[in-house]
């Protein structure tokens, strides 16, 4: 009886955690903290700011050009795109997974 009580008192903590809107996890404040350092020179890395260089696209549209999924590998092989201005980038695979989640974040509807 005590056991299931304990359960139901950490699974109401947890989900009372998710519901506050507006507060990024800690591997989401990471994500920011590494785009902001890294990419903010030519993207928008915020959910309302400007690109900075006009090709580059704002990170808050990036789920429609590609699949955010595969986000993290392609980050921690080695992200290569076609444009000449991109530097190479190789993200270990915390912060590849934090990136990740922070740019899924900021995706607009």
């Amino acid at each position: 009886m005590i056991v299931r009580i304990a359960f139901l008192v950490l699974l109401l903590g947890t989900s009372a955690s998710f519901g506050q809107a507006g507060e990024q996890s800690a591997l989401e404040q990471q994500g920011q903290a590494l785009a902001e350092r890294m990419c903010s020179l030519c993207h928008a890395t915020g959910k309302s700011d400007q690109s900075p260089h006009a090709a580059a696209p704002p990170f808050r549209e990036l789920g429609r050009r590609l699949n955010l999924d595969s986000l993290p590998d392609r980050l921690r092989d080695g992200l290569l795109v076609g444009h000449p201005d991109m530097p190479t980038f190789r993200f270990m695979r915390e912060d590849a997974r934090a990136f990740m989640l922070y740019i899924r974040s900021i995706q607009t509807p």
